[in-house]
């Protein structure tokens, strides 16, 4: 069962994180990040696994390169200003250390 939970919360955290970030700056990117670092903790803590943390991260990363790249209509969810930067890198970083710490 954590095979489907993990990545569809990783995916919900995403979709949220994408249509936030930029909105009501800078709390719209900080509400962001602190969801994701919130979501991992919550992913690692309630399976004590590793391999649910990684589909977590992966679910989120699919959310986010697709809210990245140029849409049908040419429209772009995050965009490559600082708000976007920062919640993309941010929320990367914070998953990267998840998952590392999760090794221990």
């Amino acid at each position: 069962m954590k095979t489907l939970i993990a990545p569809i919360f990783g995916a919900l955290i995403g979709i949220s994180g994408t249509f936030l970030h930029n909105s009501y700056r800078p709390i719209g990117v900080l509400v962001s990040l602190l969801a994701v670092w919130l979501g991992s903790r919550l992913v690692r803590n309630m399976y004590q696994s590793q391999l649910a943390n990684f589909l977590f991260a992966i679910g989120w990363f699919l959310v986010i390169v697709r809210g990245s790249t140029l849409g049908n209509g040419g429209e772009i969810l995050i965009e490559a200003n600082a708000y976007g930067n920062i919640f993309v890198f941010g929320g990367a970083a914070f998953l990267m250390i998840s998952l590392l710490r999760s090794r221990n």
